[in-house]
């Protein structure tokens, strides 16, 4: 099971108590997922059709609050996958008319108008819980989220521009920055962040998957961290490596021309625990010469620059 369809199951079993929410949450299911039909004597109908057989089941009982007569039906799609498509019919009745007239979407001359019903913001989307169960039903309709073993990334998708609009209003009632993006005819409101997934997901009331999607989260992160520690552990012992096989390079080179009997003392005692410990870093070979880095590292340096004037000047010249 996708985590997409994990979430969609744990929303479909948050019934609220209030008339108010049920209602918001089918609306939203209703306006982007919704096809009204026209029919003989321009009777009304429509139908709702999603692959998720508990949303669909669960705006069956939502439908109860507006009086509406519905039904189930299931087919088979016969092309790409041939999922089962559930479809939430309901037909011409008085109800219905009363129900599109509520959203503004009828007229009183009981005439369709294909507008997005605007007014729902202040009529059905006046309270914060209300706005919850707004994007509750959204989500069940269009949403989608990626696997959290992956990258982070939550979508609302084939919104026409109110409903995308409406729905980036409402994320930025709870503080969260969703951005629209423009697919053929359609948009797609989404969410990039793991924090403002976690934060929809609890807002809509999805927490058993926010758990999961947390743990998921928490794993990869200390994994991460490990992996970028480990990666900066590795760095620093190549950086180590190779600095101290180049001082190691220079003072064989300055041994096999000059000598390093030709250094002054304190070069010869520095080349010569290089030679010993060539894959100590500066701070082991302090700890055990008793001398400081900075010193050390001034020695070695010295040193560096001698073998460079012998390849470039010759030995005459290596203590220019």
């Amino acid at each position: 099971m996708s985590f997409s369809t994990q979430v969609k199951d744990d929303l479909t079993r948050v019934i609220s108590s209030k008339p108010c929410c049920r209602r918001a949450e089918f609306i939203a299911f209703f306006l982007i997922n919704g096809n009204i039909r026209i029919g003989n004597g321009r009777r009304l109908s429509f139908f709702m059709q999603t692959e998720h057989s508990a949303s669909v089941r669960k705006m069956f009982t939502l439908a109860r609050d507006f009086a509406l007569e519905r039904e189930i039906t299931v087919h088979r799609r016969t092309q790409l996958h041939k999922n089962q498509v559930f479809t939430l019919n309901v037909p011409p009745q008085e109800r219905l008319t009363a129900f599109l007239h509520q959203l503004g979407m009828v007229d009183d001359r009981g005439c369709l108008r294909l507008v997005f019903p605007e007014q729902i913001r202040e009529q059905i989307l006046g309270a914060a819980c209300c706005r919850r169960a707004y994007l509750r039903g959204a989500f069940l309709a269009s949403g989608s989220i990626s696997e959290p073993e992956g990258s982070y990334h939550l979508e609302f998708s084939s919104l026409e521009h109110p409903q995308a609009d409406l729905l980036v209003e409402l994320l930025a009632d709870f503080g969260l920055n969703g951005k629209i993006v423009r697919r053929k005819d359609l948009e797609i409101v989404y969410l990039k962040g793991a924090e403002e997934i976690s934060q929809l997901l609890n807002i809509m009331g999805s927490h058993r998957s926010l758990l999961e999607f947390e743990s998921i989260r928490v794993t990869k992160e200390v994994r991460n961290q490990v992996n970028r520690q480990r990666n900066c552990d590795t760095a620093n012992i190549n950086k180590v490596v190779n600095a101290g096989m180049r001082q190691v390079r220079d003072i064989n080179y300055i041994n096999s021309t000059i000598g390093l009997s030709q250094l002054p003392r304190n070069l010869r005692i520095a080349a010569e625990l290089r030679l010993d410990y060539p894959d100590y870093s500066l701070a082991d070979l302090s700890e055990i010469s008793a001398l400081g880095r900075s010193a050390l590292n001034h020695r070695l340096r010295r040193l560096a620059e001698i073998a460079e004037n012998i390849r470039e000047y010759g030995t005459e010249e290596w203590d220019r």
